[in-house]
């Protein structure tokens, strides 16, 4: 059965990403993924050949990935969440049938292996973020594993609160002799309207609202040319905005936090001198290669036709090391005000200097919904009703400046239309 696990996961992978189906497969023809998970068990009570002990380590397992916890979870927590949240799913497929179970077992063993090691190598890489923002639908959000802690009463509410008891939906049984795992998904609050702005007034104090050259770094570690969005204040203070709107920026406890993204400036002729932290000036001429003024959505443009993609990474490769990692991010607008979001996420090591090449990647499970401009201002509105406001901004062209719809920023990042 174990072989056929293996087997059924290549398959099922490689019509999205061949290079992981394929990593996958010569490390599992190398390592047996049972005595692997076996040993996640060392120490605890729980039992490799009982499926509900199988589901809640790969429960716990989850949440220690999301909140890469480093302590191990104690007895009485294995004991409440299988309580809590396994128990009840003891008469429901495909727990409560024999042949389904052992399947079902196995094919968490595979994900709950593959996720541990998917885990411990964006660690090395430095790309945890990237790596949780991309997991599948089949995983528990992230956003809600990190929302409760981990105690002797099972997953509980940051604070002591218990989630409510509604019990989860722990796997959806599909034809045999197939079983895909949905792993429970911890109820969240209801939704809520988005509350006003609380700092509306920012608005009033800014000059303009610029971009500005900068290095960054790309694919495979090179050094690649980045634009950050500038917003400059009347009383000469300049803030390198990043993803919230100006309007729910708390500007006195984001320089608290976040001293190096504040400046100051100065207009001197046709020139912008703008300094950092550190004092040092520099000066920009308006669109003249390294400082751009940045546009707003007009006034009636609620609503735009255009998808936009941003591509990034790191690595050594760029230098002649062995690690290449890209990361794309793509968001596509449609004019009847929804929206869809995807990317994904790959790295290789090739292996030069060490001999053993390897490789992963992961597709970021889509979003979508409904948004709206408003100026300087992206909302976008999940299926669950939960929204947020980003900042946003067109970029520009030519002198005397033009907005560039090619180009935009979304949450302080910048995009541009792939097409």
């Amino acid at each position: 059965m174990r072989a056929e696990t293996v087997a059924r996961h290549v398959r099922d992978l490689r019509a999205s990403n061949p290079v992981a189906a394929a990593e996958i497969a010569r490390e599992m023809s190398r390592h047996d993924y049972d005595a692997i998970f076996r040993s996640f068990l060392t120490g605890t009570d729980l039992r490799a050949d009982d499926a509900g002990d199988v589901l809640t380590a790969f429960i716990v397992l989850q949440w220690m990935v999301a909140n890469d916890a480093a302590v191990e979870p104690s007895a009485g927590a294995l004991r409440a969440v299988r309580r809590r949240m396994v128990a009840p799913l003891a008469d429901k497929p495909p727990l409560s049938q024999p042949l389904s179970r052992a399947a079902f077992a196995e094919q968490v063993k595979l994900r709950a292996v593959l996720h541990h090691a998917g885990w411990q190598a964006a660690k090395r890489l430095g790309t945890l973020p990237t790596f949780l923002a991309g997991l599948s639908k089949d995983f528990i959000p992230p956003a809600k594993l990190r929302a409760v802690a981990l105690t002797d009463d099972g997953l509980v509410g940051q604070g002591g609160r218990r989630p409510s008891r509604e019990t989860p939906s722990a796997a959806r049984p599909p034809a045999a002799p197939s079983v895909a795992v949905a792993p429970p998904t911890l109820p969240g609050p209801a939704a809520e309207p988005l509350a006003a702005p609380r700092h509306a007034a920012n608005w009033a104090e800014v000059e303009g609202v610029y971009f500005r050259a900068a290095t960054g770094v790309g694919v495979g570690g090179m050094m690649v040319i980045e634009y950050e969005p500038l917003i400059l204040f009347g009383d000469g203070t300049s803030y390198e905005i990043a993803d919230a709107a100006l309007e729910d920026v708390d500007l006195a406890a984001e320089r608290a936090a976040h001293p190096r993204r504040f400046g100051r400036w100065t207009r001197i002729g046709e020139a912008y001198r703008l300094s950092g932290r550190d004092g040092k000036p520099q000066d920009y001429k308006l669109q003249d290669g390294s400082f751009f003024r940045a546009f707003p959505a007009e006034a009636d443009e609620r609503t735009i036709a255009r998808s936009y993609r941003r591509l990034s990474g790191g690595g050594t490769s760029a230098m002649g090391g062995d690690v290449t990692i890209a990361v794309s991010n793509r968001y596509d607008f449609r004019q009847d005000g929804t929206y869809g979001r995807g990317g994904s996420v790959g790295a290789t090591n090739s292996g030069a200097s060490t001999g053993v090449g390897s490789a992963i990647g992961r597709r970021r499970a889509p979003e979508g919904g409904r948004y709206a401009l408003d100026r300087h201002t992206l909302t976008l509105t999940g299926p669950d009703g939960q929204s947020r406001r980003l900042f946003f901004a067109y970029g520009s062209q030519g002198s005397p400046a033009r907005p560039d719809r090619e180009m935009a920023f979304i949450g302080g990042r910048v995009f541009s239309n792939p097409d």
